[in-house]
């Protein structure tokens, strides 16, 4: 790997090798040799190519419940809406 350039990639999941904390890579400064990582709760982070690499990061699936970032009302008719639509083409793909 050359100097300044790291394994990870913007929207991609990842989770450290010690522990379950599941976030998404949302921006890479190669200039400033820094890298931005968002928690699935919603905390951003920012972690210097350095500590990026202490965490030895695994690539993981991103998470089947998108909502953990965002502050949605459940009963907002929208996302119910949407988790229905969403409910129905799983199990369509399931049935195939």
């Amino acid at each position: 790997m050359m100097s300044g350039q790291i394994s990870a990639e913007i929207g991609h999941w990842y989770r450290p090798v010690n522990n379950d904390a599941l976030f998404e890579v949302v921006a890479i400064d190669y200039e400033e040799q820094s890298i931005e990582i968002q928690y699935y709760d919603g905390e951003i982070e920012e972690l210097e190519f350095s500590g990026w690499k202490a965490l030895i990061p695994l690539e993981s699936a991103p998470p089947e419940d998108w909502t953990g970032p965002f502050e949605i009302d459940r009963q907002d008719p929208a996302f119910n809406d949407y988790a229905i639509n969403e409910a129905l083409m799983s199990i369509e793909r399931k049935s195939r």
